[in-house]
């Protein structure tokens, strides 16, 4: 398989929840550092590439970039649909990676089976009937599904979580794959997204025990997590904000549809 993918690292240091956290270090490296090196071990991802603002707030973010060789694109910056369509226009890939910048366990083996599932079926995007938490922030879609978003929906929330409410409200407009997971990947009390402050400290934990100057596998946090359970409570209380909340409600509801294709998905 010719590498047909493009992974697109959305960040920014002006997160309301907790500012600058892509920059925060874990095992001496800032958080963005260890995403891009993760998304760099997908086997089918030709190019990463951080998707950060123009605004001045971000410039040390690009500066730390430019300095380490890592590839950045600068746009708007409230308008992050905005970013990932200039990239999709200045790199011809068929599909794109979505990464958030909050997620440094990204694992890259469940990245690939979503490149191959929507190649295997000409897909534009996967569906999972039952997601949990351990796979967050690293979705898989066409490069032509957004540009259809972008030719139809101005709306600010999709202009800010990049086409999001639009796809959840119009699954009908696109070629829907469902991705379904083995049932120990079925995780509900593990999160591995950093929001809050008690995110980072757990993650913290992870990575001072586990980091040798690798990425860390998945298995190893699993492993590490259920062995150290009073690490994994750490976070327990946070929750998604609203939005994230409704829009996994709106996708919950695509059981019914019909779907072009199922790929299951057994390994870790």
């Amino acid at each position: 398989m010719i590498n047909p993918a493009i992974a697109i690292i959305q960040a920014r240091l002006s997160s309301s929840r907790l500012p600058g956290k892509v920059m925060k270090l874990l095992a001496g490296h800032p958080m963005i550092w260890h995403i891009y090196k993760r998304a760099e071990q997908c086997r089918f991802v030709d190019k990463v590439i951080i998707a950060t603002s123009n605004d001045e707030s971000d410039d040390p973010l690009a500066e730390f970039c430019y300095r380490n060789k890592m590839n950045v694109f600068r746009g708007s910056l409230t308008n992050v649909m905005g970013r990932y369509i200039q990239i999709l226009k200045q790199n011809k890939y068929k599909y794109y990676v979505r990464i958030t910048g909050d997620c440094p366990l990204i694992h890259p083996d469940f990245i690939d089976h979503q490149i191959i599932a929507l190649k295997k079926f000409n897909g534009d995007s996967v569906w999972i009937p039952k997601p949990g938490s351990l796979f967050e922030g690293q979705g898989v879609h066409s490069s032509r599904s957004l540009f259809h978003i972008a030719s139809n929906s101005n709306s600010q929330i999709d202009l800010e979580h990049v086409g999001a409410e639009y796809h959840a409200n119009n699954p009908e407009k696109f070629r829907i794959v469902e991705f379904e997971l083995s049932k120990n990947l079925i995780i509900e009390d593990i999160r591995l997204t950093i929001d809050e402050e008690e995110d980072f400290t757990l993650m913290n934990e992870i990575y001072q025990a586990l980091w040798k100057n690798r990425p860390i596998h998945l298995k190893e946090v699993l492993a590490f997590l259920e062995n150290n359970p009073e690490i994994n409570k750490i976070n327990q209380k946070i929750k998604h904000n609203r939005l994230n909340i409704d829009i996994r409600e709106k996708i919950n509801k695509w059981e019914k549809m019909n779907k072009v294709g199922l790929y299951k998905y057994t390994e870790v």
